[in-house]
């Protein structure tokens, strides 16, 4: 149960700063970041397992660059889903998911 709390902490603490750096991605109250960040972990425990499958053969091809990809599509569904939080365009969704990557890693190694 720390775990998952962890998770959601760190995961919203995350959003909302990428939020603040990109003009692309709009978390419009608190509610809808903490329903963003469930709604991501959900999706990142079932769809993304799918995604991966389904893509290794480009993945390997891409030397995993195309996991990048993966990530910026779980993080544009998320954002379709939770009203009150928007995402302009694909392209952002992959940066915001690069950045959400490094803000993680970041806040990881600092509270675990």
């Amino acid at each position: 149960m720390r775990r998952i709390s962890l998770f959601i902490v760190i995961n919203a603490i995350s959003l909302f700063i990428i939020s603040n750096l990109m003009s692309s991605v709009y978390i419009g109250s608190l509610s809808a970041l903490i329903i963003l960040t469930i709604i991501f972990g959900c999706l990142n425990l079932i769809v993304k397992p799918i995604i991966q499958f389904f893509s290794l053969p480009i993945t390997i091809l891409t030397l995993g660059l195309f996991s990048l990809v993966i990530n910026g599509i779980v993080l544009y569904l998320a954002f379709s889903i939770v009203p009150g939080a928007e995402l302009n365009g694909f392209l952002n969704s992959i940066w915001a998911a690069i950045l959400l990557s490094i803000a993680n890693a970041i806040f990881y190694n600092i509270f675990d």
